[in-house]
């Protein structure tokens, strides 16, 4: 008779834009499941990514950064976030050890002092530590949990190496409740197919484009079939159409002679095929929709 007990739940990541939280489930997963940028405002959703063992499935629950809201859509943003603060069973919280911990840090830990859950401190990027900043940190660590004595436990990693990650995953789960499977075998997220595709084309975007214009990007799938070629092979064609705000951006995107947006093409063509595991053919059209982030109507139809 088996004995052991099944634990399963959802643990959110939040914190400030830019510290890792995307990376460090792309690594726990070993897969590219969620976008990453260093640009703000890469993660616009919540991303439901499971993670199983054969007594553990956690869903780390990705959302996006904390900031200051610019528009609707970054009012948008920050709702998610506190119903992802709501709804997980456990609260991780990220921020960059290698850096100081900033007034946005200090916001988003206000955030969740008052939660009744386990709330951990995930301390992020400590391969971009120098030795002196190496010998320091314990110091530093055990004055942000004086400050802020409501963690159970603060916790250094790096997600882009994977230093510690797994001491991180074994805390975590040791506070995970009993449950079922609410996911079955091989599903890794529950993000739409389409939302997938509109993501890494939005990534490439991130990747490619100046420092603001990404924050006035959007994605979405305008048309997806799968034809056979006159060989009997299997093609998917797809067609994405990217809203910007203005003229000038949809100049940018497209690029002296188009270079810009066949580089995007291209990029992310090779990257979709990897996902659906079979040829495609993808056609971007630029669109240009005015303040779409202002725009309650067409962020409702993006689900937010």
């Amino acid at each position: 008779m088996n004995t052991s007990v099944f634990k399963s739940g959802y643990i959110g990541l939040v914190g400030r834009t830019n510290v890792g939280k995307s990376t460090l489930i792309n690594k726990v997963l070993d897969k590219n499941v969620v976008i990453t940028s260093g640009k703000a405002q890469t993660t616009r959703n919540r991303i439901n990514c499971i993670y199983n063992t054969e007594d553990v499935q956690a869903i780390f629950v990705d959302c996006p950064g904390f900031f200051k809201p610019r528009n609707l859509l970054g009012e948008k943003l920050n709702g998610i976030i506190y119903e992802v603060l709501k709804d997980v069973d456990i609260i991780a919280v990220m921020a960059d050890i290698s850096s100081s911990i900033g007034p946005g840090d200090r916001y988003v830990f206000e955030q969740i002092r008052n939660r009744k859950k386990p709330r951990f401190l995930v301390l992020n990027k400590v391969d971009l530590c120098g030795t002196v900043e190496k010998k320091a940190m314990n110091a530093k660590i055990s004055e942000i949990l004086e400050e802020f004595n409501f963690f159970d436990d603060a916790i250094t990693i790096s997600a882009k190496t994977g230093e510690n990650i797994e001491n991180l995953l074994a805390k975590l789960f040791s506070r995970l409740p009993e449950g079922p499977k609410y996911y079955p075998e091989g599903v890794i997220t529950d993000l739409p197919l389409d939302k997938l595709i509109a993501e890494i084309v939005r990534e490439k975007l991130a990747n490619n484009l100046f420092e603001e214009l990404p924050h006035s990007v959007s994605v979405e799938v305008a048309n997806r079939k799968t034809k056979s070629t006159s060989k009997g092979e299997e093609i998917v064609e797809i067609e994405c159409t990217i809203f910007v705000e203005k003229k000038s951006h949809k100049s940018i995107i497209i690029g002296s002679s188009g270079s810009m947006i066949k580089k995007i093409g291209e990029l992310s063509r090779i990257e979709i095929e990897q996902l659906l595991q079979s040829k495609v053919f993808l056609q971007l059209w630029v669109k240009v929709m005015e303040n779409w982030t202002r725009n309650s109507s067409y962020l409702s139809r993006m689900g937010y």
